[in-house]
């Protein structure tokens, strides 16, 4: 059974008469809370009443639900924006993934010097290289190898 699905298990629709609906209205403006914690609110003061539930759960409860509005959407944002990733580094991770794509572009491309003959691939190679040389000692050994081989 999922989350979802064992939340829906506890899911009570309520018809309110006009009276109650009213007096749920009023509890909201009084305590400046949202609409379902003020029905469970409802519910947990009448429980209490009604002997069903003990000091300890009904303290709990009504602590819960009578947590104003305001202070609940606050914590939420606060909640989000402390997890939130900041975008500078998104972009840092990206272009840390980038490099290593790169570095292990050239290292592949350093394996296979010997084997592609071609001036031209070599001068790509080289062109590719050199914009990445301060950052890749991937690059800087093409390079190394390229001048070896005069392809600079």
């Amino acid at each position: 059974m999922t989350d979802d699905q064992a939340r829906r298990l506890n899911v009570h629709p309520v018809m309110f008469t006009a009276e109650l609906e009213m007096a749920l209205v009023n509890l909201q403006h009084k305590l400046q809370i949202g609409k379902a914690p003020a029905v469970l609110y409802f519910v947990v003061e009448g429980a209490f009443r009604l002997g069903c539930l003990s000091q300890e759960d009904y303290d709990l409860h009504i602590k819960r639900y009578s947590q104003k509005l305001v202070d609940v959407i606050k914590a939420k944002r606060a909640q989000r924006e402390s997890s939130h990733v900041p975008v500078l580094t998104l972009e840092k991770q990206r272009e840390k993934q980038f490099l290593e794509q790169k570095d292990r572009q050239f290292k592949g491309m350093l394996d296979q010097w010997e084997s592609h003959r071609s001036k031209e691939w070599r001068r790509r190679v080289v062109v590719d290289a050199r914009k990445y040389v301060d950052k890749l000692a991937s690059a800087k050994a093409l390079l190394d190898e390229a001048q070896k081989d005069g392809t600079t």
